[in-house]
């Protein structure tokens, strides 16, 4: 690992993240909002429209959808954890060695 390039790698990472985990909420967001539109647009009882709702192939579409994005944002943070620990795990290495040759 190269110290001086880590920052670099750190941070575009972080905005591919940043950029997945704000499109993931756009679309949960969009998932409650299209379930709420297609419960206001049914008749009846709020447990059959919102069992309606639910098999609603605009509803499924969007619930995939923003699977698929939490997925893609999830992956990207634990990439980003991953460099973490790595960056912390080549830290401490260097201060294990720098104390050992303190102590030689």
């Amino acid at each position: 690992m190269d110290p001086r390039q880590f920052p670099e790698q750190y941070r575009v990472k972080a905005q591919e993240w940043a950029t997945a985990d704000g499109e993931a909420r756009k679309l949960e967001k969009m998932e409650k909002i299209i379930f709420s539109e297609i419960v206001n647009q049914s008749e009846g009882a709020i447990s059959a429209r919102e069992h309606a709702a639910r098999a609603n192939p605009a509803y499924k579409d969007a619930a995939q959808a923003a699977i698929g994005a939490r997925t893609c944002a999830n992956l990207l943070k634990a990439e980003l954890d991953g460099m973490e620990m790595a960056w912390e795990t080549w830290r401490t290495l260097n201060a294990t060695k720098r104390a050992e040759m303190r102590v030689q």
